[in-house]
């Protein structure tokens, strides 16, 4: 699971006093640094990084320093899957402690040492500046560009910059040698929608080609100047790849025999980048996958891609091959493959799930099918999918922190709801909620309460469960869910809505994943009516179901199974009988509600209700036991 990301606050107004927002991390976890990091090494030419096959820290077989971090979604259409990225948090995931509106120095990322004095491999002899020796590297402020509910990223402002430093070991400091001003990538892709910008610098100063040169870039930030508490976060993001130092080349000197991948794998499902293992259906698997492949030599190349899916013990599940297919050339025109067989290849398998918790590993390979592939490193791509005991719509990493806010005086409650498709009827025992730690930690005593609704008409209807508990966010140690156990465990089915009912109007700071899409199965209420999110993301809430769920849990309760409680005749216009072996009357209660949630009828416990008085319609029955902790949902229809 990825562990990392950033990004910038930003608002967008549905209503006049009504908003969804979403704001930077002002905290993420990193993983701690390797000590070999900090170690000096010498390298020989070529220098070559694209941040393909590795995450996290930077590679300290390449980089000294730790604080820029390394993914594959930290923007889009990168030049190949993976970049390294500077931003305003420091390399333990915090805000730096001198980050302010006003300008400050942020992330570094320096090479380890690097021999300019001679070639020592088969070739030996010194180097000269006539050699022709280049650093070149494609660079891109913030995620992308053009619409702001789709972009991934916060471009830095015009007051804060990018440098590139050589070091001269002659008077031991260090020197610019190239910068650019902050700027929106809308500004960066002048002649193509590619916004990706390509910098190259020769080294023409004999000072530079020593034994130990090194570069490093840095970057200059400044937090965004907002009144409101706890709203400042992570910003000013600067994207590098393709980082590549070599002597004989050309300033111009983009282009490399390299076909590869350039998004990370994609879930294997329809919809879900997990699901619990008793829901799956054949129906859930995705009918094909999304795959941007390309080529970044300058001519028309053939290549191969191909899939296996493995299980637990290695075994192979699936073997897809999509054969030799010709990919263009991306430039000049910012092509990539179109030939479905590779670029959309066909999911025509199903997982053998049998309802246990299982996993899988996808594998991803595209290689050039004739000649020498520059950068193999980027060829493979991997996807571990999860059959579980929950839902997931996000990919586990937070972009953004993600809120309701109202302002007015008759506010005190605000609702967040997400949707998800039960194929068989299950326990909802547990929510899984990412908060993220805000600085200054204002979100911590923000109370809410865990919500069930039904489905009407596609958005949450009758409010089926409302937990006694009043919990606030728990961070479970940096980039954690944490799992908050139901007081009372619902059966549930068909279509449902999980989430919380937020008790103030403060800003609550639920994780949001940017590189999954789930808005339409996400909605906020600040008032009566139900808005759709209008985010492209995924709010970071999972759904627990059975007991598999509970476990570390000491009080555990006993799981409501269906032949637990059933109702006849259904339909029905008089009299509804219940039949249960397992609720107490005596300690049981009964409430009818209609599709909007409102109790229509409330009473004791009994095996046969009267229902004539209720008009035609659909009701739902909520059985409740306290004393047992007992509760089961079931519709019924009155005709």
């Amino acid at each position: 699971m990825k562990r990392f990301i950033l990004i910038l606050f930003l608002f967008y107004s549905l209503a006049l006093s009504a908003q969804e927002v979403l704001m930077g991390l002002s905290s993420v976890e990193r993983p701690k640094p390797s000590a070999k990091g900090t170690e000096a090494i010498v390298l020989q030419l070529p220098f070559f990084d694209d941040f393909s096959n590795y995450e996290g820290c930077p590679d300290p077989n390449r980089w000294q320093s730790t604080q820029a971090f390394v993914g594959k979604t930290f923007a889009r259409e990168a030049p190949t899957v993976g970049m390294v990225t500077l931003d305003a948090l420091d390399e333990h995931g915090d805000l730096y402690p001198q980050a302010s509106t006003n300008l400050f120095s942020a992330d570094t990322l320096t090479s380890q040492l690097i021999r300019l004095d001679s070639l020592t491999g088969t070739i030996r002899r010194p180097l000269h500046a006539g050699d022709s020796i280049i650093l070149s590297f494609f660079y891109l402020p913030g995620g992308w560009y053009g619409d702001p509910l789709n972009r991934v990223g916060s471009a830095p402002s015009p007051q804060d910059s990018l440098f590139l430093d050589f070091y001269d070991a002659e008077d031991s400091s260090w020197h610019v040698v190239w910068a650019t001003a902050g700027r929106n990538a809308d500004t960066v892709g002048i002649r193509s929608r590619w916004p990706w910008k390509f910098a190259s610098v020769k080294i023409e100063n004999e000072r530079y080609l020593t034994s130990c040169f090194q570069f490093r870039f840095r970057n200059y930030a400044s937090l965004d100047d907002n009144p409101k508490s706890g709203i400042a976060g992570n910003c000013d993001q600067w994207n590098i790849d393709y980082v590549y130092l070599n002597y004989g080349r050309t300033s111009g000197d983009s282009i490399s025999r390299d076909v590869a991948f350039v998004d990370a794998a994609p879930s294997m499902l329809k919809q879900y980048y997990a699901m619990p293992a008793r829901q799956f259906t054949a129906s859930d698997m995705a009918s094909s996958l999304d795959i941007l492949l390309v080529n970044r030599y300058n001519q028309t190349l053939a290549s191969n891609y191909s899939y296996r899916v493995f299980d637990e013990n290695w075994s192979v599940v699936k073997n897809y091959d999509g054969g030799l297919e010709n990919i263009p050339a991306f430039f000049p025109n910012g092509s990539y493959q179109t030939h479905a067989v590779h670029s959309n290849p066909p999911v025509n398998f199903t997982f053998p799930v049998n309802g246990q918790p299982i996993s899988f590993e996808v594998l991803h390979l595209f290689h050039e099918g004739v000649g020498g592939d520059s950068h193999p490193e980027n060829d493979t791509i991997r996807f571990h999918q999860v059959f579980d005991n929950y839902y997931a719509y996000d990919d586990g990493t937070p972009e953004n922190g993600y809120g309701v806010t109202k302002s007015g005086p008759n506010v005190s409650k605000m609702y967040i709801a997400c949707r998800y498709q039960l194929n068989v009827e299950d326990t909802l025992t547990a929510v899984d909620l990412f908060f993220n730690r805000t600085r200054g930690a204002e979100n911590e005593d923000v109370p809410f309460v865990l919500c069930v609704w039904s489905c009407q008409n596609g958005i949450p209807g009758a409010l089926l469960y409302r937990d006694d508990t009043r919990y606030t966010p728990y961070f479970d140690g940096l980039n954690r869910y944490h799992r908050y156990k139901l007081a009372n465990h619902i059966l549930v089915s068909d279509t449902i809505f999980v989430g919380f009912e937020q008790q103030t109007t403060d800003f609550i700071n639920l994780g949001f994943d940017r590189n999954t899409d789930s808005r339409r199965q996400t909605f906020y209420r600040v008032s009566n009516e139900w808005m759709q999110s209008i985010w492209t993301g995924s709010i970071m809430m999972r759904p627990c179901f059975g007991q598999s769920a509970l476990v570390g849990i000491d009080d555990l309760h006993p799981i409501i199974h269906k032949a637990d409680l059933n109702l006849f005749p259904n339909p029905t216009s008089d009299v509804l009988h219940i039949e249960s072996n397992v609720f107490n009357p005596e300690s049981s209660q009964i409430s009818i509600l209609d599709l909007y949630g409102r109790v229509v009828k409330e009473l004791p416990f009994a095996t046969t209700i009267n229902i004539v008085d209720l008009h035609s319609g659909v009701y739902f029955l909520r059985a409740v036991d306290k004393q047992n902790n007992y509760v089961v949902i079931r519709k019924f229809i009155v005709r």
